[in-house]
């Protein structure tokens, strides 16, 4: 018996340690030559309901990812909760959009990329809503990204309500890990 449970929990610790390893790789795009500031990428909101004054809140992450071949990439977690987002309501659907533009620059300017990202969160119904205001509404991406310094600059806007919140976080990638800088 305790010859099946040791390999029970050499087969688990096994799947375990490849799920914490594997990682899809993203691909920053290109910035073309000229693009002016990060926060003047995204469009007004267009058939807007409700325009609210203000800004969205959100949180930026950078971690630091060992890949399954032990080279060091960057993890960007870009985060909000449901009650900084407005829902559209329409009969039986609830839902609310998200759009993410996010530009990645290095402080030798080798690398230029941006990514987008758009996210809809939808519901079934509004006893969610109501009752988990702070569940978090999350985007992740990982960047192999080589040795240096960084700075990534966020744009997160929820369509519904026209808020729009801006940030950048500067950090360092070193071959032993990351150092997050400082952010504003």
């Amino acid at each position: 018996m305790k010859r099946l449970v040791f390999i029970f929990f050499l087969f688990f610790a096994s799947l375990i340690a490849r799920a914490q390893t594997s990682e899809i790789i993203s691909q920053l795009t290109p910035v073309p030559a000229g693009t002016k500031k990060v926060s003047k990428m995204l469009p007004e909101p267009k058939n807007s309901l409700v325009k609210v004054e203000g800004k969205l809140i959100f949180e930026i992450k950078v971690e630091s990812v060992t890949l399954a071949d032990g080279k060091k990439a960057a993890a960007v977690i870009i985060q909000t909760t449901y009650d900084e987002i407005v829902f559209d309501i329409r009969g039986e659907k609830i839902d609310a959009s998200i759009d993410v533009y996010a530009r990645i620059r290095s402080k030798d300017k080798k690398i230029d990329g941006f990514f987008e990202d758009k996210l809809t969160v939808t519901l079934d119904d509004i006893k969610p809503l109501e009752s988990a205001g702070k569940t978090p509404v999350t985007v992740r991406r990982v960047f192999k990204l080589p040795a240096g310094k960084y700075e990534i600059g966020v744009v997160v806007q929820n369509w519904n309500s026209g808020l729009r919140g801006v940030k950048f976080v500067k950090f360092q990638i070193s071959d032993s890990g990351m150092v997050i800088l400082s952010s504003e």
